[in-house]
Formats: structure tokens, sequence, C-alpha cells
């Protein structure tokens, strides 16, 4: 696995965020996500295909804490804990996780 599916897992699975509807369009996402990378590794086209991923495969309220955390930097793994049944939320993670092999690496 690369760093920068490393990275964004981490991401998506502790730091949760929201683009849906009201939230900032996938490409001022990525944005702050490559500007903030620590690493360097992450490129906008990495990021926006892992966008794109998570925005088919993951429920709105799931997506709504993944795409808040990768716009701000908050760390939402307790709202993440509180969804109703927090079980399909590993779940979805790692389909996020599989269909980011296939489509974006």
């Amino acid at each position: 696995m690369t760093t920068m599916k490393r990275i964004l897992g981490f991401t998506a699975l502790y730091l949760l965020p929201q683009a849906t509807l009201a939230g900032p369009p996938p490409e001022a996402v990525c944005e702050r996500m490559v500007a903030d990378d620590p690493s360097g590794q992450i490129t906008m086209e990495e990021c926006l295909c892992t966008y794109q991923v998570a925005d088919q495969v993951l429920d709105d309220d799931i997506k709504e804490l993944l795409f808040d955390a990768w716009y701000t930097g908050n760390n939402n793994t307790e709202k993440l804990k509180q969804l109703p049944n927090p079980d399909r939320v590993s779940k979805q993670f790692s389909r996020m996780e599989r269909a980011m092999k296939q489509n974006c690496l």
C-alpha cells in the first residue's frame, strides 16, 4: 500500500468529513488535502479519484463527516462512532478501500 493510500485511508477512517450538497466542491476539498499533506505525496488526481470513490460508496452521513475532515482537518472519529449502526462505517470504509485499489491505482 502506498503512502498516499495509507494517508487517505487513515484520514477516511479517522477524520471523516463532508461535501455532499452543501459542502465545498471536490476540487476545493482536494486542494486542501494536497496542500496540507505533510508527506507531499498526495496528488490532485489521486485525491479526486478517492473523493469520487467515497462519493459513490459511502452513505451520506458518513460521507459528510469524511469530506468535512478532509476539508477542515477536524477529527470526526467520535461523531462516526455515534452514527446509527457503527459497524456499517467500517464495512463501508473497507468497501471504499477495495474500490480505490481497483480505480485509483
